[in-house]
């Protein structure tokens, strides 16, 4: 995709999250969407929400409630998330997600990015268990190991982060600077 198509499809997704998005969440989605675009990604705005690779590899998504949902398809989808071991918060209109680490490897630290304790039991405590959506293709989910602790059922989506505070930005920006590290580092150890 050229530099021009790329801009322009980064300001189509501005746009969109300047649509859906107000006040924090508008102000925390924008802040990640910067670290986004000056971290060496490319994107794309799917059918469905922005996407977002490194090296080739789907790093992440951003997916916005963009409607109210009615009462049969809440109580499903609460219903799937709860079976699955989630907690199940109810996301109104203009709330978002971010859904990362998609890259198969688990997650640890490297010695060339060390992680402080605070960003490794926040990312613990935020594995997504699979709650059989079939988007992966893998029901039932897979083990995954998230700095040194082993996860069950682990969805593919790693991470699925509703509406993150100014904090869990930062440390969701930490995590994604190790994603860079890890994916380069697999890339290139087979050289």
């Amino acid at each position: 995709m050229s530099e021009q198509n790329c801009a322009a499809v980064f300001a189509k997704i501005e746009e969109e999250t300047q649509t859906y998005l107000k006040g924090d969440n508008l102000k925390n989605a924008l802040d990640l969407l910067a670290y986004l675009k000056e971290s060496g990604r490319t994107w794309i705005l799917s059918e469905y929400h922005p996407e977002f690779y490194y090296m080739g590899e789907l790093t992440c998504l951003i997916a916005y409630s963009k409607s109210p949902l009615d009462e049969t398809t809440l109580s499903h989808i609460r219903r799937k998330i709860e079976d699955a071991g989630n907690r199940y918060v109810y996301y109104p209109s203009g709330s978002w997600n971010i859904c990362c680490w998609q890259h198969e490897d688990d997650i640890y630290e490297l010695d060339s990015f060390p992680v402080d304790e605070d960003v490794k039991e926040y990312a613990r405590t935020n594995v997504w268990k699979c709650i059989n959506c079939g988007g992966c293709g893998n029901p039932g989910g897979g083990r995954r190991t998230v700095f040194g602790k082993e996860f069950d059922n682990a969805c593919c989506n790693v991470f699925q982060l509703a509406n993150p505070n100014e904090k869990e930005i930062e440390y969701i920006k930490k995590l994604m600077e190790l994603q860079k590290h890890i994916i380069a580092y697999s890339k290139n150890k087979g050289e």
